[in-house]
């Protein structure tokens, strides 16, 4: 597509015209006859057809990317401040194939819709597509263009029998603020991918606490819907701030599955921050999908763990997304992302009476180690000082307890105990001092020789916002023995944590 054609549209006709001006002549070159009453509605009339066709070929996902351009485009700070990242269409065909697993001939609504690329997916998979779009779903949103471009799409899409599919379907596209509004449509289920905005605290919600729309948005799903399929960052499973929503979750449904993406190699948005003034442009953010219903007679959460998957694997890690899925006891503290080979190594870390709390000081001593904040790929600890801005200083009481320390954050165990917990960008003091720490743990003397070696011969530089930033990489096969030396039975489980992919070939 000429994106400087485009844009020249865009300087010259504004957001509004410009996509009135799209759908029309997409319109005028198709060949439906059936849907050319379209034009005549009062939107289309007198609208200037363009020479070249925007919208040719696109799928309603990249449909919805153009239009998240055109409003960074339009206006860079709205955009930013919008907290909008419109969802893929292979997602959204994921989501939209959970929700088949619902009750049939109930009423589902889309509360921030967008340009309709997670309701186009829904009614595309029932049965029959246009009854579903006539009678059975309502789309909500604030901006009313994407509501028009939606219907627009749906209707392209979908009309068969009602030659006046677009007319008859506008009150199913309700123009307003789905979190304030008191006047929505009943409806029985949510399909979602809400914004994410820091926000100031809102006494209205339970989920004030959060500090983010999209808490609030799941929270008035939650307490207006029977079950819900949702797009939501994966920090929600353990973030302190996100205590309530996970009580309202537990406590409202009964029947609950959690898919949670990392962002590398792949990310599961896979887009561009349009509006973004960050030097990284990159959507880096680390989703997760929530489905939940109430069909249950008995409590069931399932959650898999931070799912790794390379660019040319993303088709087979979606279609095989609920191999993963580990049944668990759910808490409202923490989900807990977890493996099913390593869920018996969890059961018996929780089973510890120590966490690495115990052996710290609050005092500087002799026995210290330092801890650099932001994993991806590993975890360490080191003896000696390293030239980066994030890290963490721990003292110990005892050369004893900084020797048990030293061994177990350098092995993968610390670095799984991080991705069970947290697996955001730094490594919180929280997950960190609550690590627990085996009753007898053999120091070999051989072993802590070798990783202070590591520590001058497998530096690594990583530079980051301008700023070298300074850490130790040990050897794998280093890793791999403190492994097998201390955890025996999961030693190559626990070396695989630090894989590209869950995708094995």
């Amino acid at each position: 597509m000429p994106i400087r054609d485009f844009n020249l549209v865009l300087d010259r006709l504004g957001l509004e015209k410009t996509w009135y001006s799209i759908l029309a002549t997409n319109l005028n070159r198709v060949n439906r006859e059936d849907l050319k009453y379209i034009l005549d509605e009062k939107e289309f009339r007198n609208i200037e057809l363009q020479n070249f066709d925007f919208i040719k070929g696109l799928t309603v996902g990249e449909i919805s990317v153009l239009y998240e351009y055109s409003l960074a485009y339009a206006d860079r700070d709205k955009r930013k401040q919008g907290g909008q990242y419109f969802t893929p269409d292979d997602v959204a065909q994921v989501m939209a194939k959970r929700a088949l697993a619902f009750p049939k001939n109930k009423i589902w609504v889309d509360p921030c819709s967008g340009v309709g690329n997670l309701s186009y997916w829904l009614i595309r998979y029932q049965e029959n597509p246009e009854d579903f779009l006539k009678n059975n779903i309502f789309l909500i949103d604030r901006d009313k263009l994407a509501l028009v471009i939606a219907r627009f799409i749906l209707t392209v899409n979908f009309q068969k029998k009602d030659k006046k599919l677009f007319e008859n379907i506008k009150s199913r596209f309700v123009v307003a603020d789905f979190l304030l509004s008191d006047n929505l449509p009943g409806h029985d289920y949510a399909i979602l991918n809400p914004p994410y905005v820091v926000v100031e605290p809102d006494v209205r919600f339970e989920t004030s606490s959060a500090r983010d729309l999209y808490a609030y948005f799941l929270e008035k799903v939650i307490k207006t819907s029977t079950g819900f399929v949702s797009i939501t960052p994966q920090t929600f499973t353990n973030g302190q701030k996100f205590n309530s929503l996970r009580k309202l979750l537990l406590s409202n449904f009964s029947n609950i599955s959690v898919y949670c993406f990392d962002n590398v190699p792949d990310n599961i948005f896979r887009g561009i921050k349009f509006g973004s003034k960050n030097t990284n442009k990159a959507n880096s953010t680390r989703a997760g999908i929530i489905v939940a219903k109430q069909n249950s007679k008995e409590q069931v959460f399932r959650i898999t763990p931070l799912l790794r998957w390379r660019v040319k694997e993303r088709q087979k890690l979606l279609d095989s997304i609920d191999e993963f899925l580990v049944q668990i006891e759910p808490r409202e503290d923490i989900f807990p992302k977890l493996q099913k080979d390593l869920l018996p190594l969890y059961n018996f870390a929780k089973k510890q009476e120590k966490i690495l709390a115990h052996f710290i000081s609050q005092q500087p001593t002799q026995y210290k180690l330092i801890v650099p904040s932001t994993p991806r790929y590993f975890i360490s600890a080191l003896k000696r000082s390293v030239e980066r801005s994030s890290f963490k200083t721990l003292y110990f009481y005892t050369e004893r307890e900084r020797d048990v320390a030293y061994l177990l954050l350098n092995s993968s165990y610390m670095y799984w105990w991080w991705r069970v917990n947290d697996g955001g960008m730094t490594i919180s003091e929280r997950t960190l001092l609550t690590l627990p720490v085996l009753d007898e743990i053999p120091i070999d003397k051989n072993l802590l020789t070798r990783i202070e070696e590591s520590e001058k011969t497998n530096r690594v530089i990583k530079r980051n916002a301008g700023k070298d930033n300074e850490n130790v990489k040990h050897d794998p096969q280093l890793v791999k023995e403190i492994n097998k030396c201390l955890f025996p039975k999961f030693a190559n489980k626990l070396e695989s944590l630090h894989n590209n992919s869950v995708i094995t070939i």
